[in-house]
Order: C-alpha cells, then structure tokens, then sequence
C-alpha cells in the first residue's frame, strides 16, 4: 500500500534505521542515524500509534491530541465525583476497615491479654460507628469495593489518554528532525552526476 503523511514518514524512518526490511540494500547510516537506532522502538512504537489512529496528517494528529485532551477532561469530572463520594463515606469506610483489621485484637483482649486496651478502644469505637450509620456492612462493603474499581478503571483510562496526548505530541514535535534526517540520509545515497 502506498502510505502519506506521517505514515509514510515513520515508515521510512523506520526503514532508515533498518527496522522495517525493503528489498534494497540498506542506506549508508550517518553517525546521528546510528545513535537514532537506539530510539527504534520508541519509533515503532510511535508508528504503530498512527496506525491504529489512521493519522497520516497534521491536522489528524491534532484531531487525535484534542480528542484524548476532552476524554482525559471528562474522565477527570468522573473521577472527581467518585472521589467526592468516597469521602462522603470515608469515616464508614475507615470504620470498616477497621472493625475488619482489628478483630483479631478484640478477640485477644477478650481472652484477657493484657496490651490489647487501645486497640479494643479502636475496634469499639469503629463498631459503633458502624452500628450506628443504619447501613449494612454487607452494603457498605459492596460500595466501598464498587467506587474503588470505578476508580482503578477511570484511572487507567486517564493513564491511556494522557499517554496517547503524549505520543501527539512527541510525533508533532519529531516530524521536523526526521524529515531533515531522511532528506541527508537521500543526499548520501544518491550518487552525485557530473
């Protein structure tokens, strides 16, 4: 297929550094195109980012960097009313975690062993709180687990947009040096007419 745009550039930067094979012999490598070689999986990388994006034009890549941009905002607006719920319940939930934690120190302070005072105190005071709330702990349990997994899924999406965003902008910001290095690398290889 007949790739353009930046495809077409990171598939021939990709083959300058001799990750891609074409059936030519390999270009004459310049100093800084061995010391780029180093940085061919981030290359790779990079070109595999444009190809599942479609992006070939500058004006795809800043299609792609505002589209992430806005889903990162409203993941963000997500993850914020999470948050504002769990804090709402983080006295229960630290409750919880507690009565959970500190059972087995009830347990021993009601066998008499001495030492267990302050953390019996901790386990009293945690159930009746809980005991108190008129939730069950079978109910609050099942929030606590459910706000924490929406959490861990918002989060990892945001990790995935803001590394997408940063990959627009590594591409955008590469374009230029790239073209300039295939354009010397074109130079050396094509023989010179006198």
């Amino acid at each position: 297929p007949k790739y353009k745009g930046f495809l077409a550039l990171y598939y021939h930067y990709c083959y300058l550094l001799g990750r891609i094979e074409k059936r030519q012999y390999p270009p004459h490598m310049t100093p800084h195109l061995r010391r780029e070689i180093m940085k061919a999986e981030t290359y790779k990388a990079r070109l595999k980012f444009l190809q599942e994006n479609s992006i070939s034009t500058a004006d795809d890549l800043t299609a792609c960097m505002r589209q992430a941009e806005s889903k990162t905002a409203q993941l963000a607006k997500q993850r914020t009313i999470l948050n504002v719920r769990k804090k709402k319940r983080k006295k229960l939930f630290d409750a919880l975690a507690a009565e959970e934690s500190l059972a087995a120190s009830k347990a021993l302070y009601a066998e008499g062993i001495s030492g267990m005072e302050s953390e019996y105190a901790q386990y009293a005071e945690a159930k009746a709180v809980l005991d108190a709330c008129g939730i069950s702990r079978k109910t609050l349990t099942e929030e606590k687990a459910d706000i924490y997994e929406q959490l861990a899924q918002l989060n990892k999406q945001i990790r995935a947009e803001r590394q997408k965003i940063k990959l627009c902008r590594e591409i955008a910001e590469a374009t230029a040096k790239m073209q300039q290095d295939i354009e010397r690398s074109d130079e050396k290889t094509t023989p010179e007419r006198q």
